[in-house]
């Protein structure tokens, strides 16, 4: 699957501050874990500064998430994102192979679901 990413810099300021509120951080803490200023971490925040890769690793870091988790949150947003992957596992597979799959990832949704 191919992805077109174009950095959204407010929506990835949004979830810095998501993060860091989730965190109960003040801008002034996560500037000091991630080396930066506090101002830098106000303008980051608001979409006004463009961080570079270093510093999102620095953040991320601080944070206690991956720059992933930053740059495009808890993707894929969209219910259906992954059916053509799906689509595409069991392409090949007979009517048994899809039934077995079937019931091993309700088993896993249903572990998933009773861990959280």
């Amino acid at each position: 699957m191919r992805y077109d990413f174009t950095p959204n810099f407010c929506e990835i300021g949004r979830r810095i501050r998501k993060l860091r509120e989730e965190r109960c951080l003040t801008q002034e803490a996560l500037a000091e874990a991630a080396g930066v200023s506090v101002p830098y971490v106000s303008h980051i925040e608001r979409g006004i500064k463009k961080p570079s890769l270093g510093t999102l690793l620095r953040l991320s870091a601080a944070l206690d998430v991956t720059v992933d988790t930053i740059l495009r949150g808890n993707q894929p947003a969209e219910a259906n994102a992954f059916f053509s992957d799906v689509q595409d596992l069991l392409n090949d597979c007979g009517q048994k192979e899809r039934k077995v799959l079937l019931e091993i990832a309700a088993a896993v949704k249903q572990i998933l679901r009773d861990a959280a």
